[in-house]
């Protein structure tokens, strides 16, 4: 399984994208091993669970020169890194580059995030 297992998180910002709501998670504990930084929760339409996350989440030391974090798209079976970068550890830097992300993987080029 590859989505997140979160024990607990703070939300720290809502938006709406196309037919999704978005969900954006901080200060996460997780029981899966992983240092999720920031949790982005896609929320098709007419569900109440998140069925894909984009991640900005601590490399483990041995996997970084000089980039702390890493950004990777988890669904139920699969997982995939993206790309790494210290910019990550600002919620706006992120955000910035998780709703490109979900623009082009969820083909909502002619849609706009409104923030909640």
């Amino acid at each position: 399984m590859a989505l997140p297992i979160i024990k607990t998180a703070i939300p720290k910002r809502h938006y709406q994208f196309g037919e999704f709501s978005l969900v954006v998670l901080g200060e996460i504990e997780s029981s899966d091993g992983i240092s999720y930084h920031f949790l982005l929760g896609i929320i098709p339409e007419g569900k109440n669970a998140p069925e894909l996350f984009i991640s900005a989440e601590k490399c483990l030391p041995e996997q970084h020169e000089t980039n702390i974090y890493q950004m990777r798209v988890l669904a139920e079976k699969a997982s995939k890194t993206i790309n790494k970068s210290d910019r990550w550890k600002d919620l706006d830097e992120f955000m910035q580059d998780a709703l490109a992300l979900v623009s082009e993987l969820l083909n909502l080029s002619d849609e706009r995030p409104i923030l909640l």
